[in-house]
């Protein structure tokens, strides 16, 4: 099967892009579908598409041009036409004529496109300029041979050599010829830009899958940790807390889309608000107020929920003076969500900032030059502000 070779080198630069972005994903794969040949070269091979539909066309655009050119100091366009439609023998000929130079052109082409190895171009030129003398051979057995004896007409006089029939008709090979060469590597490149374009989307795609995936055992680590403190003091919450832990897990498997509405992902943040308060013994002090203005609007999936738990696993809750604050306004134009709380006196653990991170990463992916991300803190506070635009 006719084969286009990608450089692996090529790649490797937008997986250390992918990398250099975020340290999470260092040594991750960012790419997939792509079959790696087992050579020493170590190239990554992709299929290029054959474009003989396009080659032909852009071949009659390119042969119209061409002929048009030689006639104008001459006879003009009027005289390029007549002379074409000027009687049976002369539409033969133009027939004849382009079908033995668009051969100049399709060799050319495909020979490139077969032998595109790396090192095996320089095999594809010398199979085009061998195949040169064969063309002007089909030429004169098509129009010194069949055409005089089936339809009545040739193109040279009766008079001329093979040797001067293929000095003359080197002429027409060479604009051809590199017409169809230069066809191929206009596609090749283009072709390449795609692939460039397609990996770029896949890199993208593997690294938003890979955030979403992370924010499950990031978020399961942290409840169980909860439930199992109520376990160990005896809570007769733990039963209560394991079912809403169950619930918001059923959330997070089972919701796949890209988008979802903002009423189920406010449900979901209710839910872990409840589960939250199961841990203590007193009244938080909360400040939570939702202002919605349309019940169709849809977000990505988990970019508040990190915020908010980062908030309660972060926080000092028995201040009623700075009470945790979580804020969200919302049209079908902007959304607004603000959390604040008053920082703890304890230090961070190993996996702290891991879903801020997240957050930040999925917000640029997805919202890209369509959301603002900001956190404000000094020695008593921590506030953090996420606006997306929520227009296309």
């Amino acid at each position: 099967m006719p084969i286009f070779i990608y450089s692996a080198n090529e790649i490797t630069i937008l997986q250390k892009s992918f990398a250099d972005e975020n340290p999470l994903f260092a040594d991750k794969p960012v790419y997939s579908g792509l079959a790696a040949n087992n050579n020493k070269s170590n190239f990554i091979i992709l299929t290029m598409p054959c474009k003989l539909k396009k080659l032909f066309y852009y071949f009659l655009i390119f042969n119209f041009i061409w002929g048009l050119s030689a006639e104008m100091n001459t006879t003009g366009i009027a005289g390029y036409f007549k002379g074409i439609f000027k009687s049976t023998t002369s539409i033969g000929l133009e027939i004849t004529t382009t079908a033995a130079f668009f051969l100049y052109a399709l060799s050319a082409y495909c020979f490139l496109w077969y032998f595109s190895k790396q090192k095996r171009q320089l095999l594809a030129y010398l199979f085009i300029l061998a195949f040169i003398p064969v063309i002007i051979l089909f030429r004169y057995v098509l129009e010194e041979i069949f055409c005089p004896a089936v339809f009545g007409f040739h193109n040279y006089n009766t008079g001329i050599t093979m040797t001067g029939y293929l000095l003359d008709n080197k002429y027409f090979s060479i604009p051809y010829t590199a017409f169809g060469i230069i066809f191929y590597y206009v596609q090749s490149n283009k072709y390449k830009e795609s692939e460039k374009m397609e990996l770029q989307l896949e890199k993208r795609q593997a690294e938003l899958y890979y955030l979403k995936s992370q924010i499950n055992p990031h978020f399961l680590l942290n409840n169980l940790n909860n439930i199992y403190s109520l376990i160990y003091h005896k809570s007769d919450k733990s039963l209560f807390a394991v079912e809403q832990l169950c619930s918001l897990l059923q959330y997070m498997l089972y919701e796949k889309n890209d988008l979802v509405m903002l009423s189920d992902e406010l449900r979901y943040l209710d839910n872990f608000i409840s589960l939250q308060k199961l841990r203590y013994n007193f009244e938080l002090p909360l400040d939570v107020s939702i202002d919605t203005k349309d019940e169709n609007i849809k977000i990505a999936p988990f970019l508040l929920i990190p915020l908010v738990e980062n908030a309660f696993k972060h926080s000092t809750l028995n201040d009623h003076t700075i009470p945790l604050t979580i804020h969200l306004s919302a049209n079908s134009k902007r959304l607004l969500f603000k959390v604040e709380n008053k920082k703890a006196d304890f230090h961070k653990d190993s996996t702290s900032g891991i879903g801020i991170t997240n957050v930040k990463r999925r917000l640029d992916l997805l919202y890209t030059d369509r959301h603002t991300f900001s956190i404000e803190e000094n020695d008593t506070r921590y506030k953090t502000t996420l606006t997306i635009n929520l227009e296309r």
